[in-house]
């Protein structure tokens, strides 16, 4: 890979784990070299574990799509491009497990586009705010240097940027 293409991971993922974390998830695990498994080919990965913690399973899967999709739009935003995520192969599996998630949330397949473009729009926001991009800025510089974090070191990038500003911020019942 070249340099640029390593910032642009480095965005993707620590995307992937500042939105995460900040949705009240456990970053177990953010790195761009990932052990090669009978998982999807790869060139970043970002382990998360979900806890319920009075969640509906909507609620939950919301959650989880806005992290899925925080790494390409974070990636783009870096880049200073936009593209179609369906259309970009790198990105095939954070498409194909947001198509899922957004099935699980709509009736029909123009209501799951709704709400992909919905979150999609909504994280977007996030990359405008000064303080939320520090913070993915700041993981993707330390993942550029050391290639791996751990959870806690994410955590603590979150607490110097947002404080304890969290995912409470997104409010109970989603983002829509």
């Amino acid at each position: 890979m070249t340099d640029p293409e390593i910032s642009e991971l480095a965005y993707h993922e620590a995307g992937h784990a500042v939105v995460a974390a900040w949705l009240g998830a456990e970053v177990v695990l953010v790195t761009l070299e990932p052990e090669d498994d009978d998982g999807p080919l790869r060139d970043g990965d970002t382990t998360i574990r979900w806890h319920h913690r009075g969640l509906s399973t909507s609620e939950l899967m919301i959650r989880e799509l806005m992290a899925v999709l925080a790494g390409p739009v974070f990636e783009m935003t870096y880049a200073g491009i936009d593209r179609r995520l369906d259309r970009h192969p790198p990105w095939d599996a954070d498409w194909r497990l947001a198509q899922g998630l957004a099935a699980g949330l709509a009736n029909s397949p123009a209501g799951a586009a709704k709400v992909i473009e919905t979150t999609l729009g909504r994280i977007r926001e996030l990359a405008d705010q000064e303080p939320f991009w520090q913070t993915v800025a700041e993981v993707a510089d330390l993942l550029e240097a050391h290639e791996s974090l751990s959870g806690d070191e994410v955590h603590a990038c979150l607490t110097r940027w947002l404080g304890s500003r969290g995912h409470d911020a997104v409010g109970k019942g989603g983002v829509f």
